[in-house]
């Protein structure tokens, strides 16, 4: 038989008049989102018509893949199946109802015809055993066994209201199939109604199907109406941000426009990083609003699983929480996240890349330190003391007994010369004041010199001003910066070879927004192109050797390959459980090298995973993680297992 719309109701049109205004109400939902989100600024690229043609594909990509396919939820199994089964689930009874409905207004034959009649019953059904069976994993998950990141009763409050009514529409929706089928013989494909009937007489089946489906639909109109009101608007919003993220793997953390602080007309006066709401963009409370209290972000956060202050899902909730109440104009955004946990963060994008929503928590991070840092002066002592050692010497390492030369003692390096040099090796400062990293910059000499390469350094060298950047100091930043750059314009600099990825960074994301553009080549893969190009000849040795990812080169620059493939040449390369985009950071980074830290030490939870690989060596390219790596080991040996993968080729050619 085939099925009869409105079939057993009387005024069943009146759930068509109730629609109406719960669109209206859904629309308004929506609506005080945006209301919420534009009091943020306006964040407008001078260069984007130029660019519009490229970036595009770009953005449409992220917001099939990432936006609404969803492709970081299924990085862990389980979650990522129960939530796979919810949304689509959904999508498809969704699909099933609009299409009922075409068929009542336009004739639309779906429900017609044996094959048409089987299809869609049986994909009706199993989307909503697959929508229950995501109901009960998250309910259970977040309710009886919840990990230590969904613990936070916020985590729960909106979410447990919108899925148990989801639930309630889906199990009335079966109740009106089985009531239905009772009455009017079985229907292929439909498993679980032709089960439910055989639990209903026609006489009693015929009047459950009425309250039922009246239940049903009044419920589905409020699930709709409650939707963007809930936490399942994400399923609106996860799209939209990540059609708006930055294509770029990592995280962008942008310049400050100081020219807008000499502008004498302007009525507004400008903002040092953030203190309340209306100083971020429009896409950082988009953000907030986006959120999911998932938690994957706290999860794999090096601060939060070492015992520190920061949880990058408590600064998310805190800032979400002060844009749903409405305070987008209090100041007191920064004492509600505390100064503390701010600086505890090593800047690493773990959290970023972990994040189904797309959120960019580092750069929200980042501008709640500028504010403290150049609005109000706070600063950790020892990140202090490096802030005005950048100032006063041009490196961040005070206390250092090593001088600017002293890396390149008995060894001859030729200086940079406008129009003869092809390459400058950038030194920077990681690898000049630490005697530890001296090493690296010996070794890369070497080694470009084994391999012919036109190449030379600068004859006074100072720091990009990354660490003061992921400290905070933006303005310190871009002083050094533009120092630099007008040196490289002064000596006609194209090419850079770098040895800190920090530095390799600051070149690529952020020189160019300054005016400065160059073809920039970490040194792992500057070395694996001379290797591949038969310039260099490795002697390949027996020893296993473990590859720690640095989080400047790897997840933030997506790297991953050409320092493996220079290991591969070598020796053979062992994995930590955590590498490449899941890499663990050694905890030196948001200028946390110079920082007394509480709880367990990061870099010696590092280093004790890469110990337990079993690898006869351990080998990174950034001169931090070097650092770091090595003071770790202390605590479970005293041999020297931490090398740069320039020292390593050096010793093999």
């Amino acid at each position: 038989m085939e099925r009869i719309p409105y079939w057993n109701i009387n005024f069943g049109i009146l759930i068509d008049v109730l629609a109406v205004p719960v669109v209206v109400i859904f629309v308004y939902g929506i609506y005080k989102h945006w209301i919420r989100i534009r009091q943020g600024k306006v964040r407008v690229n001078p260069e984007l018509s130029n660019t519009a043609g490229k970036i595009g594909p770009v953005y449409v990509h992220a917001l099939l893949t990432k936006g609404i396919l969803g492709t970081k939820i299924y990085k862990k199994i389980y979650t990522g199946v129960a939530h796979g089964g919810l949304f689509w689930g959904m999508c498809i009874l969704f699909l099933g109802t609009v299409l009922v409905f075409f068929n009542v207004l336009f004739g639309l034959p779906v429900f017609r015809g044996e094959f048409n009649r089987w299809f869609m019953s049986f994909a009706l059904d199993f989307s909503g055993c697959a929508v229950l069976g995501g109901i009960v994993f998250f309910l259970v998950r977040r309710l009886i066994f919840p990990p230590e990141w969904l613990t936070e009763p916020k985590s729960r409050s909106g979410f447990v209201p919108a899925v148990v009514l989801l639930g309630l529409v889906i199990i009335s929706g079966f109740l009106v199939e089985g009531a239905r089928i009772a009455c009017n013989g079985p229907d292929p494909g439909s498993f679980i109604g032709n089960y439910l009937s055989a639990m209903f007489g026609k006489t009693d089946g015929w009047l459950l199907h009425r309250y039922a489906w009246w239940t049903h639909g009044i419920l589905a109109l409020g699930f709709l109406a409650y939707i963007p009101y809930s936490p399942l608007v994400h399923i609106l919003l996860v799209p939209v941000n990540a059609a708006l993220a930055n294509p770029m793997p990592g995280t962008k953390m942008g310049v400050i426009d100081f020219s807008s602080f000499e502008d004498e007309e302007s009525e507004e006066i400008p903002s040092l990083g953030a203190s309340k709401l209306t100083d971020l963009s429009r896409k950082r409370l988009l953000d907030y609003s986006t959120c999911l209290w998932c938690g994957r972000c706290h999860e794999v956060c090096p601060a939060a699983g070492t015992g520190k202050p920061l949880s990058p899902k408590g600064v998310i909730v805190t800032l979400a929480e002060f844009l749903q109440e409405c305070k987008e104009e209090e100041d007191s955004l920064i004492d509600s996240v505390t100064s503390d946990a701010l600086f505890c963060c090593t800047t690493c994008a773990a959290c970023m890349e972990a994040c189904p929503a797309l959120i960019n928590q580092p750069k929200t991070i980042l501008k709640l330190r500028q504010n403290l840092v150049m609005e109000r002066s706070e600063i950790p002592e020892l990140m202090g003391k490096a802030n005005n050692s950048l100032e006063l010497r041009g490196h961040p390492f005070f206390g250092t007994g090593a001088g600017p030369k002293d890396w390149c003692k008995d060894l001859e390096v030729p200086i940079f010369e406008k129009g003869k040099t092809d390459y400058l090796l950038w030194i920077g400062c990681s690898v000049t004041y630490e005697e530890r990293t001296q090493q690296i910059a010996r070794a890369m000499v070497r080694i470009l010199t084994a391999g012919g390469i036109s190449f030379g350094i600068l004859e006074e060298n100072r720091c990009t001003g990354d660490p003061a950047k992921q400290m905070g100091n933006e303005f310190l930043f871009t002083e050094l910066a533009q120092q630099n750059i007008e040196d490289f314009s002064t000596l006609g600099i194209e090419k850079i070879i770098t040895m800190c990825p920090h530095c390799f960074n600051s070149f690529k994301r952020h020189y160019p927004a300054l005016g400065g553009n160059y073809e920039i080549s970490p040194h792992s893969v500057f070395v694996k192109k001379l290797i591949a190009m038969g310039k260099l000849h490795l002697n390949r040795e027996s020893k296993t050797i473990c590859y720690h990812d640095p989080c400047y080169l790897g997840r933030r620059n997506s790297i991953f390959d050409d320092p493996r493939d220079v290991i591969n040449s070598m020796g053979e390369i062992v994995e930590m459980p955590r590498n490449r985009s899941e890499s663990f950071c050694c905890g030196g980074g948001g200028g946390n090298y110079w920082a007394e830290e509480v709880g367990t030490r990061i870099n010696q939870v590092r280093a004790k995973e890469a110990l337990d690989t079993g690898a006869d060596l351990i080998a990174t390219s950034c001169p931090f993680c070097l650092l770091m790596l090595t003071d770790g080991m202390k605590k479970f040996t005293e041999d020297q297992k931490v090398f740069d993968i320039a020292e390593l080729v050096d010793l093999r050619l």
